[in-house]
């Protein structure tokens, strides 16, 4: 079942002294539903070499891990695992048997046949929480250092009671209450439809959709268009907001910044359970969202789009985005025509090592979003880059060969 824990009791394992002083190297892979031997084993060699690699065939990549394990008491940990293919599992293991005595693999996984393929150990598995420790759990999330009202405390008890258990249920439950003090408010969600469902119906899904019915409605919009990242992977904090800006979700309010708006926008998410794993690194902070999270995001999109209401444009290369709704992945060669997309918003054209960028550019009327970055050779812009009057975010990191911005580039007042 998801949501237990599995994964928050494997990374402290992971990040457990005593391991870390055992184990050397130790791996951390999220393999979720994509059991691709060749992506798996590059992401193993990624991770313990630290840099990424270009594209290399499955032999090499096989011979290059067998070079790092060959002989060391390892830890892999392989996260979110969905497939039962003995045969795809037996060719992984052949090329992890090279390790020392002790070596191990770890994984977690919803599906009970996994354990048995893996190994010979008996699976462990997660049971849901007590009833007290959900309760603490919900108190934490719930009130915070906020005082308690007994009342409230009756009534969340209640809930808890038919939360069945599951943390992340327990949490979100919480997380969604820690904004509201009425009791109608509390009782509405102790009284909801949903835990009249039978058993086997009453998944934790539904329980997260009550969640999302409760969010105010920029934050639900905020929080949907997560779902156009794939499912583990770590977002940059300050570039969501940046792309809730670019399509409109964030509403100035008070005289706040649209920067301002986003970061409250994000904290309340993340205090009401929708982020997790937050990881500052060098003044930026990144975040994921638990896989049953995104499924919820994913199920909110529409899956069509057409090109006249496209607001996001990505290049299909772009490793680290998905089409869905109003997003399309597209091949990016020039000569391009982006003026047929008359509603575009966001264009990212990352890492594709063009020299020139066309000047149809300037025909994006309502691009609020450009990311360039990354491309090495590119020595200049267009100057009808300069007519993009909406345009707030331009991406240059990376951009090692430009020489010269437009000169009309104070022209650009939404920058």
């Amino acid at each position: 079942m998801g949501g237990l824990g599995k994964t928050t009791l494997a990374q402290m394992v992971f990040n457990d002294k005593r391991v870390t002083e055992h184990f050397h190297p130790k791996i951390w892979i999220c393999v979720s539903d994509d059991f691709d031997e060749k992506r798996l084993i590059k992401e193993i060699v990624e991770f313990i070499e630290r840099m990424s690699l270009g594209d290399m065939g499955l032999a090499p990549l096989q011979m290059k891990l067998q070079e790092f394990l060959n002989g060391k008491r390892y830890l892999l940990v392989l996260d979110d695992v969905w497939n039962e293919d003995q045969d795809k599992w037996a060719n992984l293991r052949q090329v992890l048997k090279v390790g020392a005595s002790g070596a191990s693999v770890l994984t977690t996984t919803r599906l009970e046949k996994v354990g048995s393929i893996m190994g010979t150990l008996q699976p462990f598995r997660l049971s849901n929480l007590s009833q007290a420790d959900c309760w603490l759990l919900f108190m934490q999330c719930a009130f915070g250092h906020q005082e308690i009202n007994p009342n409230l405390v009756a009534i969340g008890k209640e809930i808890v009671k038919k939360s069945g258990g599951v943390p992340l249920a327990t949490k979100t439950l919480g997380g969604i209450l820690r904004f509201k003090r009425e009791e109608r408010e509390w009782e509405h969600v102790r009284d909801n439809d949903i835990w009249n469902l039978p058993q086997e119906e009453r998944s934790i899904l539904p329980i997260l959709r009550l969640s999302y019915h409760h969010l105010p409605l920029d934050l639900r919009q905020c929080f949907a268009y997560c779902a156009v990242f794939p499912k583990d992977t770590k977002m940059e904090k300050k570039k969501v907001i940046s792309l809730w800006m670019a399509h409109g979700f964030l509403l100035s309010r008070r005289s706040l910044e649209l920067e301002d708006m986003g970061n409250e926008v994000w904290n309340e998410l993340y205090l009401r359970s929708f982020f997790q794993e937050i990881d500052v690194r060098y003044g930026n902070t990144y975040f994921k969202m638990h896989d049953l999270i995104h499924d919820l995001a994913t199920s909110l999109f529409s899956a069509s789009a057409s090109s006249s209401n496209i607001r996001e444009l990505i290049e299909r290369f772009y490793p680290h985005r998905m089409p869905i709704g109003f997003a399309e992945l597209v091949p990016f060669k020039p000569p391009y025509l982006l003026q047929k997309f008359v509603s575009l918003r966001v264009l990212n054209l990352s890492k594709l090592h063009f020299e020139s960028l066309p000047s149809s550019i300037g025909d994006l009327g309502h691009l609020r979003y450009l990311d360039l970055s990354g491309n090495l050779i590119i020595r200049s812009l267009p100057k009808q880059l300069c007519k993009l009057q909406n345009l707030q975010t331009l991406d240059l990191h990376g951009c090692r060969s430009l020489c010269c911005l437009p000169k009309e580039t104070s022209k650009l007042g939404s920058l």
